[in-house]
């Protein structure tokens, strides 16, 4: 009877730890780099991660791309192409010499 209640207790252990979690419950779960979603007024969409030294950017859904921070601040980020400028908490998108957009979200 012992063994039986062993092999059930075992199956049991085994079923519950191979059992999915809730799909994106733990999305960002423990990360100290979490993203942040930014919808920009001239319609572009960021995905930003501030990585200390630099910021990991994607935009429209593509591939991230990082921008090193420039100056001591640590509140822009430019790769000469695409700036991403964040001034007391509001945050702004810039590409090549055009004027850069505000964005909202976090």
């Amino acid at each position: 009877m012992l063994g039986h209640l062993s092999i059930a207790a075992i199956s049991a252990l085994m079923l519950a730890s191979s059992e999915q979690s809730t799909p994106g419950a733990s999305v960002g779960a423990g990360n100290p780099y979490p993203v942040s979603n930014y919808t920009c007024q001239d319609g572009t969409h960021l995905a930003v991660r501030l990585l200390g030294d630099r910021a990991s950017v994607s935009v429209n859904g593509a591939t991230a791309v990082d921008l090193p921070s420039m100056g001591p601040e640590g509140t822009t980020f430019s790769n000469g192409q695409q700036t991403l400028t964040i001034v007391q908490g509001q945050l702004s998108w810039g590409v090549g010499r055009a004027v850069p957009s505000a964005c909202s979200g976090g």
